[in-house]
């Protein structure tokens, strides 16, 4: 076999692992797939799947990689496009937010840990791609900060690094405790999800206004 063909067929095998893997984790849940599970759903044994990945945490790190790359394009495109810090920040919200209602399960996984191994690791290894990817959110999002800053609207002398982790975290958190008291909202306090979403986005941009 040739070596284009050779490297046709791992990339076949190796899409086929991921997207039988995405339908367990998102069917099923991370928890309850086991690596036999998905050489079943892929239709290839276990060496077979071990020869492309590890682990079924391999599997997992190489997807979340995946979807951390597009959501990192997805507030990209809404921190470069033209309209003013306001409209932008707001367009960011929304982008989150159809990323979570989309990839429930991967929004979870980028909320956890994100570490980098003691030892000296190759610059390739997904471990340090995933960490690098968060750095890049981080800095979309110091991006957009900093188009406040020109525009005059936001208060001065914020400490950029800190300001862009406490609005990270607080859009991720008020995507994620809307989700878990959506009856709750409904019932008690009488609003959708969305409602409530577009409240505490709307109070978390007013604690840094001028």
């Amino acid at each position: 076999m040739g070596r284009k063909k050779k490297e046709s067929l791992a990339r076949f095998n190796r899409e086929n692992i991921m997207q039988s893997a995405r339908t367990l984790f998102e069917t099923n849940g991370i928890e309850k797939t086991t690596v036999d599970d998905i050489a079943k759903e892929a239709d290839c044994s276990k060496s077979t799947l071990y020869v492309y990945f590890k682990s079924k945490e391999e599997i997992l790190q190489t997807i979340l990689l995946e979807e951390m790359q597009q959501l990192l394009a997805m507030l990209k495109e809404n921190v470069e496009n033209e309209g003013n810090f306001r409209e932008n920040y707001h367009a960011v919200c929304r982008a989150m937010v159809a990323y979570e209602k989309k990839y429930p399960v991967y929004f979870a996984c980028m909320l956890e840990t994100i570490e980098l191994p003691e030892e000296q690791i190759d610059a390739q290894n997904v471990r340090v791609q995933i960490y690098e990817t968060g750095e890049a959110l981080n800095d979309e999002v110091m991006c957009l900060l900093k188009k406040g800053e020109q525009e005059g609207v936001i208060k001065e002398g914020l400490n950029p690094v800190l300001t862009a982790m406490f609005f990270w975290s607080g859009i991720s958190e008020i995507i994620r405790f809307s989700g878990q008291k959506k009856t709750y909202l409904g019932h008690r306090m009488n609003i959708s999800r969305e409602e409530y979403m577009e409240y505490g986005f709307s109070l978390l941009l007013e604690s840094i206004l001028a």
